[in-house]
């Protein structure tokens, strides 16, 4: 389980970065169809990052937290995200 959860977080880290990347290539010249096509892309890129990203966070949380400390860890977790 451990590694998957190293592997959830790793993923939605690069997957953002690569989101961001992609805005890099903005051009200019394209038609506003276009552009929407490609901004709508990388949005949906970003979207799935960060919910890989959320995951894998709230679950190393659970699994560090001692069980008398997870009720108010957890609050606290839900409140930021």
């Amino acid at each position: 389980a451990k590694w998957g959860i190293k592997f959830t977080l790793i993923c939605g880290l690069s997957l953002q970065l690569f989101s961001y990347g992609l805005l890099f290539a903005w051009d200019d010249d394209w038609s506003k169809t276009e552009s929407i096509i490609f901004v709508t892309f990388a949005q949906m890129f970003s979207g799935i990052a960060k919910d890989l990203t959320k995951l894998g966070g709230k679950t190393v949380t659970k699994l560090v937290t001692p069980e008398e400390q997870d009720t108010r860890l957890f609050k606290l977790v839900s409140l930021i995200t």
